[in-house]
This record gives structure tokens, C-alpha cells and sequence, in this order.
């Protein structure tokens, strides 16, 4: 077998050792030195190496699923589009109507203030935000809240979902800074963007 020459350092005592060792074993330092990289090499198969990564892939796969532990199921991880902003000024709009006449407000500034009160207590809502929602919700051809409003919104430190969050709580009668990402009776934010206003007859 054709064979070419390795340089290495190795410390003194060691390599004291591993001549013993070899004259002990009857083979020559070359030999035992070989066999005993063979050896080691040998040892670090493929299956070793397989086995590894399935271990790493299990442990990111328990990773990922303490992580979403922390994530309420009904909050939206995903960046909105433009068809479920659509969807979720349509769905706004039609939770408006349907409680201004079930709670039977004297007047549409009344329950818009009830409303505004429940959602604006959050820290990622601002003045710029309620002027939006206001035009959103009372003028038939202004522009709806935008697919980069809506991704900021998601963004708050309490609560990702202030919309749903203040619609929920309004309809309850709940405190006003009480964060409900996680009800599983009212849609969550993905159902809302995928199917608008037609969940309104279901609340």
C-alpha cells in the first residue's frame, strides 16, 4: 500500500508512551500508530454521524415546540397580506354593525368611543391608528388600515392583537387592557384574515 509521511507535534511523555506501547504490542511505531488512526477513523462511521444529526433534529424539534408553547395559537405569526387585510377591515366593519345594533347605542359616536376605549389602551396603538380605524370603519371609500399598519400592530410588547383583543373585550364588556390573544371562542386572527366578514353571523 502506497504511503505518504505525517508531521505532527506531540508532547514528549506521550510519545513515550505510545513507543511502550507499540513495543509491547510486538509491532513497529509506524504500525501501531496506523492501526490505532485506523481504528479511531473506523470508529466515526457514517451511522455515527447519522445518528448525531437525528439527535440535533430532535433536540431543535423539542426547541421549536417549547418556543410555541409561549405562542398563543390564536395569534398570527405569519406577515399579513393584502387579501387578509382586506378580509380583516371587512370583518371589523361588520363586529361594528352587528354590536352598535345589539347593544343598542343611542348614537354610532357612542359605540365608537366604547369601542376606540378598548383598543387603544395597548402600547403599539397610537393617534395616527384610532384616525385610521375611524376612517376604516365610517368611510365607505377611504383607505382601510394598510398591510404595514396592520404588521405593526403585531409588534406590542402585552398584547400582539389589539384589534381582536379590543373587539373581543368590547363585546364581553372585559377590562379594557386585558389581553385575550388567547381565546379559543372568538376566530382567531388567521381564521379573520382567511374569511372576513361571513364569521360575524357565528359570534
Amino acid at each position: 500500500m502506497k504511503r505518504t509521511q505525517l508531521n505532527i507535534n506531540i508532547d514528549p511523555a506521550l510519545l513515550k508512551k505510545i513507543k511502550d506501547a507499540a513495543r509491547l504490542s510486538g509491532k513497529s511505531l509506524t504500525s501501531f500508530v496506523s492501526d490505532c488512526f485506523a481504528k479511531e477513523v473506523g470508529a466515526i462511521s457514517e451511522k455515527t454521524i447519522d445518528t448525531r444529526i437525528s439527535i440535533i433534529e430532535a433536540r431543535l424539534e423539542s426547541i421549536e415546540s417549547t418556543i410555541s408553547a409561549f405562542v398563543p395559537a390564536n395569534q398570527k405569526t405569519t406577515p399579513f397580506t393584502s387579501e387578509e387585510v382586506q378580509k380583516c377591515n371587512e370583518f371589523i366593519k361588520a363586529v361594528f354593525k352587528r354590536e352598535l345594533r345589539r347593544k343598542q347605542y343611542k348614537s354610532i359616536k357612542i359605540a365608537w368611543n366604547d369601542l376606540i376605549d378598548h383598543i387603544k389602551c395597548f402600547d403599539q396603538w397610537s393617534d395616527t391608528y384610532t384616525m385610521r380605524l375611524k376612517e376604516t370603519l365610517f368611510i365607505d371609500h377611504g383607505d382601510p388600515l394598510s398591510v404595514d399598519e396592520m404588521n405593526l400592530l403585531t409588534k406590542g410588547s402585552k398584547c400582539p392583537c389589539p384589534i381582536r383583543t379590543g373587539l373581543i373585550n368590547w363585546i364581553n364588556n372585559s377590562d379594557e387592557d386585558s389581553c385575550c390573544c388567547s381565546n379559543k371562542t372568538f376566530p382567531s386572527l388567521q381564521t379573520i384574515c382567511e374569511k372576513g366578514s361571513s364569521l360575524v353571523n357565528d359570534l
